[in-house]
């Protein structure tokens, strides 16, 4: 937050569907690189397995699941835009094919 200069207000959008703002997707951005989702600035799929798993991983039929949205998003994540856009296209990505990652409040 303290990099963007981003507010409480700012997460807020974080409760809404993305596409979110500028700021509120660099906090996306940095939130994934933190959790290893994002790594080298580029969407890791390795790094979105090694999050997911331990939530599926006793459910063969969820586990395949997961590693085909990691699969397909590695395939559609633009890596030519910016950092920050890179948060926004992941979360879209992931609930795109994973809808039952998306909590919504």
């Amino acid at each position: 937050m303290t990099q963007v200069n981003a507010t409480e207000a700012d997460l807020e959008f974080l409760r809404k569907e993305p596409p979110f703002p500028e700021k509120s997707a660099c906090i996306v951005t940095c939130l994934l690189e933190k959790i290893g989702i994002v790594d080298h600035n580029n969407y890791s799929k390795v790094g979105f397995m090694t999050v997911v798993s331990p939530l599926v991983f006793r459910n063969r039929k969820r586990l395949d699941h997961m590693k085909t949205v990691s699969e397909s998003c590695d395939k559609e994540i633009n890596r030519g835009g910016s950092l920050c856009q890179l948060g926004n296209e992941i979360t879209i990505c992931i609930f795109k094919y994973a809808p039952e990652l998306h909590f919504k409040s």
